[in-house]
């Protein structure tokens, strides 16, 4: 994506959805479990992943369509607004790949933080291959577990000076260090969790029970 990076209008008040979809909270329990083997942890990451992406879309606006049927003409309706979904995990764009067959022309790409020189910060960079403007796309940046993610403080504050008003943040478990004390750059995001948990981290920063995700995942 290139163009020139655009000042971010202010963004609506947070809101925290923690689904409670059976499927969800049964996927979660999973990927929880320590004796889960790499490939039922897989599964299970796909399905949630899947069914935090529709809760995430369920608001997408929609026009009529009259399409012909055996039966004469039939209205529907169908999608009228890019879905694009940004992973800030290697591990976490592997699973898109069954995302796809969900979402119609779903455009999959990657926010990396990439090293710069002389000990500054790293820069953020987004890969994403025939990007729409942001501006007029439903975004859905996915972290697997956030607990005061730095990286994701970085990589949300690169997408609204791009353009992007419309930023969905998913993650299996939301794990801030105390109740009230998220991320600050969540508090204009919508965010679809399968669990928000607010007791205090362990030494790694994540809760037990999703250590070493990307371990778990391929084995």
């Amino acid at each position: 994506m290139s163009g020139p990076l655009l000042g971010a209008p202010p963004a609506p008040a947070r809101t925290i959805h923690v689904s409670e979809h059976p499927l969800a909270q049964h996927a979660l329990t999973v990927l929880r479990n320590k004796h889960t083997l790499p490939h039922p942890f897989r599964v299970a990451s796909t399905h949630l992943l899947t069914l935090l992406m529709l809760e995430a879309t369920r608001s997408l606006p929609t026009h009529e369509e009259t399409v012909e049927t055996a039966a004469g003409d039939q209205p529907g309706r169908t999608l009228t607004k890019t879905v694009v979904f940004l992973s800030l995990t290697r591990h976490g764009l592997g699973l898109s790949h069954d995302m796809v067959e969900f979402f119609p022309d779903l455009l999959v790409g990657t926010v990396t933080l990439e090293p710069s020189k002389d000990r500054q910060p790293a820069k953020p960079r987004l890969h994403l291959v025939n990007a729409p403007a942001l501006r007029d796309a439903r975004i859905i940046l996915f972290d697997p577990i956030v607990a005061n993610n730095h990286a994701l403080e970085v990589a949300i504050n690169l997408l609204r000076r791009s353009g992007a008003t419309d930023i969905t943040l998913l993650t299996f478990l939301l794990c801030p260090t105390g109740p009230g004390n998220l991320p600050s750059t969540l508090s204009s995001l919508t965010v679809w969790t399968a669990a928000v948990d607010d007791k205090p981290e362990d030494k790694s920063g994540l809760r037990a029970g999703l250590v070493d995700f990307s371990a778990r995942l391929y084995g």
